[in-house]
Order: structure tokens, then sequence, then C-alpha cells
């Protein structure tokens, strides 16, 4: 029977989603807005954070809750040693803390599985649904920095999102890698599988006026080519900064390197590598949409899909990426210059001419219509 009122969703975040500036913070937030806008009842809710302060979204179309939980020893020890997602899993007193914030919800979608224990304990008949950003036990074994680690996180993050896969009416990867990779680890059925790809807001021509480029850092003038890799602080990210600062960066001393966001916060001080300039500002991606740049995706490790490479052709830019970083968008795979590490210095002196943005191609990935996929499922299940 249809319900004769807006349906009610719960999209429950192990982390705080604002400032959106990660791209597993800008996926939540882009998604929960387009279903807002389809006319679904939406609050999301996250564990306290001092920097996720009302103003941030009292403007949103949703509602935002934080469980007054403190996390301060994910906060004073992410990923040393051990990864964010590992240690957040400990949480003493949260499922008493969340309870009065799980009732009367139609839906409770679950991002990551570090909060498995709370959907295990929902009413045998609540609708739960993981809405997975990657395979996690693979995301996390590739995060760890040591063998120690790995084996420490192994065998809880694997029970985590056993016991969530096992909970939930229905599962959305981000690949078509990642669903058949759930079905393999997990023995999880194909049909509980839907693919909801990562996703971009608009389409838009590559920008031409390097004014505030220019005025950031005037040095760049003088090279006469540039490229831009932006990412978060995140394990994988700060590999790919190794490798611009040790190999890239002194192969091409005539390629200016800008490392956009927050994966550059850790380098700064020792970024000495004069071709290197670093913009942690995660809010200035456009200034470098401008002609002249090349995004770079020198990635090897991680989970899921990247986003900074939607980001990247969605603003017209042309794209270098290695075969690992083009996982899940092998739809662009003649869109982008695709190679090993080893080629990257070479591939920089003649990249792919910047595709005009295919609207057409870029259009299921869209947030509002990857909204409309999730939505048939919530719809289905209620």
């Amino acid at each position: 029977m249809p319900l004769n009122r807006p349906l009610r969703l719960l999209t429950i975040v192990p982390y705080p989603v604002f400032p959106n500036t990660a791209g597993g913070k800008i996926r939540v937030v882009q998604l929960t807005r387009a279903l807002a806008s389809a006319g679904v009842d939406v609050t999301i809710l996250t564990p306290w954070h001092p920097r996720q302060k009302p103003s941030l979204y009292e403007h949103e179309p949703f509602r935002l809750r934080q469980v007054p939980y403190p996390f301060l020893l994910p906060l004073l020890f992410t990923d040393r040693p051990l990864p964010y997602q590992y240690l957040s899993s400990f949480h003493p007193g949260l499922n008493w803390l969340a309870k009065s914030f799980l009732r009367g919800c139609d839906i409770y979608h679950f991002e990551h599985p570090q909060f498995a224990s709370l959907a295990c304990r929902l009413p045998a008949a609540a609708n739960v649904v993981y809405g997975s950003q990657n395979v996690e036990h693979d995301y996390v074994m590739q995060e760890c920095r040591s063998e120690w680690a790995a084996r420490v996180a192994k065998a809880r993050v694997f029970a985590l999102e056993k016991s969530l896969l096992e909970r939930s009416q229905h599962v959305f990867a981000v690949s078509q890698a990642d669903k058949d990779r759930f079905s393999a680890l997990y023995s999880v059925g194909a049909g509980k599988i839907t693919v909801a790809p990562n996703g971009i807001g608009d389409v838009r021509p590559l920008g031409t006026d390097q004014t505030r480029v220019l005025q950031r850092f005037p040095q760049i003038a003088s090279y006469p080519s540039r490229a831009i890799y932006s990412g978060s602080d995140v394990e994988h990210n700060r590999a790919a900064v190794r490798f611009i600062l040790g190999e890239l960066a002194p192969l091409r001393p005539d390629v200016a390197v800008v490392v956009h966001g927050s994966c550059g916060r850790q380098f700064t001080p020792i970024g000495r590598s004069p071709n290197v300039f670093f913009d942690t500002d995660p809010f200035r991606f456009d200034d470098y949409a401008v002609t002249g740049f090349v995004g770079i995706n020198p990635v090897t490790t991680g989970g899921g899909t990247n986003l900074k490479i939607l980001h990247y052709l969605s603003r017209g830019l042309p794209v270098v990426s290695t075969p690992f970083g083009m996982r899940g968008h092998e739809d662009f795979q003649r869109e982008v210059t695709v190679c090993d590490l080893a080629d990257f210095s070479t591939a920089l002196k003649n990249p792919a001419a910047a595709p005009a943005p295919d609207r057409q191609m870029l259009e299921k990935y869209q947030w509002d219509a990857i909204a409309r996929t999730m939505l048939t499922v919530y719809e289905r299940l209620a």
C-alpha cells in the first residue's frame, strides 16, 4: 500500500558531515539534498562535533541531529596508528544515547558499518539499508599504515560490515566492482544490491579566468604547464601527495602542481619543491578549473570510486589517472589519459584534450538522478 505521507528517512553517519569538504561528506549531503527535493522527509544523524555548527546547516532542506557523544579517541588519534573507521567503532554508551533518535522512520539508512550495533538493536520490522561508499573491509585494510594495524583492525571491521549486510534489506554500492566484491566476500545475493554511483552537481565549461590563481600564487605564471590534485586528508590521498613531492615534481620541474584540499595539510611545512603549491581551502577548486590546468589522480590504494575524477570532468579539465583511479568510471575511459605512475611525467607532456562536457553521458551521474534510483528502492521497502 502506498504511503499517504512523505517517506521518513533517517541517514546515520559515523562522522560529522559539515563542513562538507571530503568526498564521503559531499556524497551524503548532496544525496540528502536531492532526496529532500524529491519530497522525502530526511534527517541526518551524526556524532556531535564542535566544528559542526548549526549555522552550517540551518538553511538545508533536511534536519540534522547530533548525538551528544564526543568521539574523543578517534578525534585525538585519527589514523595514528589505527584508522578512524576502527577507532570510531568503539563507542560505549552510544546505543543508549542514540535510541531516542531512532524512532518513527520508514527507512534507516546506514553510511559505513561503524554503528552497525544500532541497526541490530532496531525492531525486526524496521527497514535497514546499507549505503556503502566502498567495501569497508577492503578500504580499511588499505588505509592501515602497518601490518600490525591491519591485523588489529581486520576481524572487527569484517564482523561489523557482515552484521550490517545481514541486517539490511538492501545495499547500495558505488560501482559494479564493489557490488561483485560484496557478493564474493560476504555471499550477498546480487539482487539485494543496487549500484548508486558517486556523482556531480552541475556541469560547466572549462574556465578561462586565471586571475585568482595568479593572485594567490604569482610564481605559477612562469610555468608552461600546470596540474591540480584535489583530495581530503585520508591515507590514499596523502600517498598521492608523497608521490607528487618525491617523484613527479622533481621529474617535471616545468610543471606547477597545485595540491588542493586538506590532503596537503600535513605536507605544507615540508613541501619544499619549488613547483608544488598548497591550497588547503577545500572550497576553491573552481579557481583551478581553468585553461592550462590538468586534473591528475595518481592514486594506487583506497576504496569505492574517486569523486575527483567526476569533478575534474564536470569542469572540462583534461585528466590523467592511474588505472586504479579509474575504477568505477569505465564510462569515461576515452576521456581520460590512463597510465601507471611511472608514466605520469610523460603523460603530462601531452594530456588528452579536455572533453566538451557531454551532458547526456554525465546525466546519470548527477546527484538528483542517483537519488531517484535510491528512492525507488526506499519506496519499495516502505
